[in-house]
């Protein structure tokens, strides 16, 4: 998993997934563009790299958004720098939890779908991406974004990559769980605010890309 020093790097990786649906280089540039770096772009095959083009441009749409920036602020006093971090892991929760309101493909479905897209790109991206999807995969990530344990493991996992890459920095963001499920409610409904305008961002974007 890569470490997150920003915004600008989001653990999302669902919505990142839904919002490529339809083009497996978009998905698996969605994926992998955590793991990718200037310097690695021109190894990356054209539908992979417009894939990582179209995950750079929801991140900025993210990060400025109004309803984001509402998420974060309602546990950003207590986790501080951590509060993005744990707002784009919460909102994949939501989005797995309430999936139907989404999507006519049932959550299940879609995974495996996104797993078989996910391996046949493993071959020429970056080692770190290809390491950490395959171990996405082989954890079924994507249906256990659902379970509120799911998303507590997700926490453990990113805690010991900070702890590991940047010990100063370092802090159990499991401990995080009680609030954000105490502040559900509000942060699900900054959620269902945001990502309607995110889906037709992306959907915008994608129309407008050369072919």
């Amino acid at each position: 998993m890569p470490v997150p020093t920003s915004r600008t790097e989001p653990l999302n990786f669902l919505a990142h997934l839904h919002l490529a649906d339809g083009d497996p280089g978009d998905m698996a540039g969605g994926v992998a563009a955590d793991f990718v770096r200037n310097p690695d772009l021109p190894s990356l095959t054209p539908d992979v790299l417009r894939g990582v083009m179209l995950h750079r441009l929801i991140d900025g749409f993210t990060d400025r958004h109004p309803l984001t920036l509402r998420s974060i602020s309602r546990v950003s006093r207590e986790f501080g720098w951590f509060g993005g971090i744990l707002i784009d892991i919460y909102y994949d929760h939501i989005l797995a939890r309430e999936w139907a309101r989404y999507s006519a493909e049932t959550l299940p479905s879609f995974a495996a779908r996104s797993y078989r897209v996910l391996e046949d790109h493993l071959v020429g991206l970056p080692v770190d991406a290809s390491t950490f999807m395959r171990r996405f995969v082989d954890d079924d990530r994507l249906n256990r974004y659902a379970t509120l344990d799911g998303i507590e493991d997700t926490l453990a996992r990113v805690s010991k990559v900070i702890a590991d890459r940047i010990p100063h920095r370092a802090m159990w963001l499991p401990d995080a769980m009680p609030l954000l499920i105490s502040r559900d409610a509000e942060i699900a409904t900054d959620f269902h605010g945001f990502y309607p305008e995110l889906m037709a961002f992306a959907t915008e974007r994608k129309g407008n890309r050369p072919v």
